[in-house]
């Protein structure tokens, strides 16, 4: 039934977007004219907000795969070197920015307009303010991956031509008082729920939407650690206190239990390596020897090898793999590629011949490789990670007696989020069972007793494999896990062509068109990046 309703809303929103917008950011800034509220479904423009809200198969694919997935050293990859050996592609970098500003389908774009047709309509005082939820977790990822973004302005109808970027600290200060906002009007909610099914996350549930809010604003004043410490401990005490995830059941997911690879209804990471790009991204050396060394038993549901062609794409002889045997789980080392001169993975140690596609570890085909299971959004396991560290930094009271109290939670949350792939309930139940937690619990508590940031922020690596924008960005916040540069000790590969930098990249570039049809906003915004518009600049947040 989803399916059938975001296909539906696909061919309207599509066709309303291609008589109003061009093929720069000057659709973001554009009045959409032809959008007439009395023969639009605002509902359904709201559903298929939400159905993006994950990324589609053209961000996902270019930023999360090819780049983040890999620079995080999650993935990698003989095929795509971008990522891999960090050189540029315009393209991929404007993927995210382009898939969510531009073009027929611009998520940011249509719940700017949801809102503004909603906030004086009776009956839909709650649908708004989850509508504001909905647009700051696009917005904050946005100013996540490119630093200084069109925020204010962004979707405003304008007399006076393109939207000017916002400087990273004002758009965070405006995400953490819009989500406050949205605690304080669902804490005392109408009883109405006028979108019902329309909303495919929570049914118009307010009080899950209230504790999503807080949820996002503990990630979004977390991310404040290193830039200002001061405000990233007033906003996650004022998370804690409005009122959290309790528990799995409240996680921000978008389901996809009917998705096929055919259309958009499936999930994006997902489609991409079930389908588009079934053996292209294999799990890297780095995170395999992780999992193994510190036997972590999810790596029966994170990893698996085939037997046959992997390349086969989902369904048909699609191979579902085999996750038994932790020892014949062997990572794919980074910085290489196939049969390409001095990176040819043929002269890797271990190479097993010509067959090494059945050879190297996937992601698991159960949970991850497929398109029909959930895109987790923020999560109660996430939470409780965030929570560790903020203890473990003196943002929340209790040192690090509390952090150990929040990692343990975290981490017996990030084995329970596995029951959610019912494809993989058998291994769930095998390999997830109360001993092996228990055990693998216990190591990790004696390991954060030795570096309690670094065991934190690693569970928080493991549990966003899938979400590699999240990844990406804690990384940066962090500086763990300690992954090396592919041109670095135990790399220390030779350096590849146009490849940008000898470090691992901290952004992403924005769009060509951009400098061209936006100059003076544009040119502002490069000014105040530490090394101008390339991919090594840092964020605001992102301090040295």
């Amino acid at each position: 039934m989803m399916k059938k309703i975001i296909l539906y809303i696909y061919a309207t929103v599509c066709l309303i977007g291609f008589t109003t917008s061009c093929n720069d950011f000057g659709d973001v800034n554009n009045d959409p004219e032809h959008l007439n509220p009395g023969n639009m479904d605002y509902g359904l423009m709201f559903t298929q907000v939400q159905s993006q809200i994950a990324g589609s198969d053209w961000d996902i694919w270019r930023n999360s795969c090819i780049y983040a997935a890999n620079m995080m050293q999650h993935t990698a990859s003989a095929d795509w070197s971008q990522g891999v050996f960090y050189t540029w592609s315009e393209g991929y970098n404007a993927a995210y920015w382009d898939g969510f500003y531009v073009g027929g389908r611009a998520p940011i774009r249509n719940i700017i307009e949801v809102i503004a047709q909603w906030k004086d309509k009776p009956g839909y005082a709650n649908e708004v303010q989850y509508a504001r939820v909905m647009k700051a977790f696009m917005l904050h990822r946005m100013t996540d991956l490119y630093g200084d973004v069109p925020y204010f302005e962004a979707g405003q109808p304008s007399l006076t031509g393109y939207p000017k970027y916002d400087t990273q600290e004002s758009i965070y200060d405006d995400l953490l008082k819009e989500l406050d906002e949205v605690n304080t009007a669902l804490s005392s909610p109408s009883s109405q729920n006028t979108i019902g099914s329309a909303d495919v996350i929570y049914k118009g549930n307010p009080e899950k939407w209230r504790k999503f809010a807080n949820s996002l604003m503990l990630r979004i004043a977390m991310r404040l650690s290193k830039a200002d410490a001061g405000k990233a401990k007033t906003w996650t005490e004022k998370a804690v206190a409005n009122g959290l995830f309790t528990n799995a059941e409240d996680n921000a997911a978008l389901p996809h239990a009917d998705g096929l690879v055919t259309d958009d209804s499936a999930e994006p990471f997902g489609k991409i390596l079930s389908n588009e790009d079934p053996a292209k991204f294999y799990l890297s050396e780095y995170f395999i020897g992780q999992l193994k060394e510190t036997k972590d038993p999810r790596i029966h549901l994170i990893a698996t090898r085939c037997s046959t062609n992997p390349e086969e794409k989902w369904l048909g002889d699609f191979d579902f793999g085999d996750s038994s045997d932790a020892g014949k789980l062997i990572g794919l080392p980074i910085g290489y590629r196939a049969a390409e001169g001095n990176w040819d993975l043929a002269n890797a140690p271990g190479y097993p011949g010509q067959d090494w596609r059945k050879y190297y570890a996937l992601p698991n085909r159960k949970t991850y490789s497929r398109p029909d299971v959930p895109s987790m959004l923020v999560t109660y396991t996430e939470n409780n990670l965030l929570l560790a560290d903020a203890a473990a930094r003196g943002f929340i009271p209790g040192g690090n007696a509390t952090a150990k109290e929040y990692l343990e939670k975290g981490i017996r949350a990030a084995m329970h989020q596995f029951s959610f792939y019912i494809a993989a309930r058998t291994e769930y139940n095998l390999y997830l069972s109360d001993a092996s937690i228990n055990d693998y619990v216990t190591e990790a508590l004696n390991r954060f007793d030795a570096n309690q940031l670094k065991e934190i922020n690693w569970q928080y690596y493991v549990t966003t494999f899938g979400d590699e924008y999240e990844t990406f960005a804690n990384w940066r916040r962090t500086g763990y896990p300690e992954i090396k540069s592919v041109y670095a000790a135990p790399h220390n590969r030779p350096t590849y062509p146009n490849s940008i930098s000898s470090e691992i990249p901290r952004r992403f570039t924005y769009p060509i068109n951009e400098s061209q049809n936006n100059a003076g906003n544009y040119n502002d915004a490069v000014k105040r990046l530490s090394d101008g518009d390339k991919m090594t600049s840092r964020v605001w947040w992102d301090k040295e």
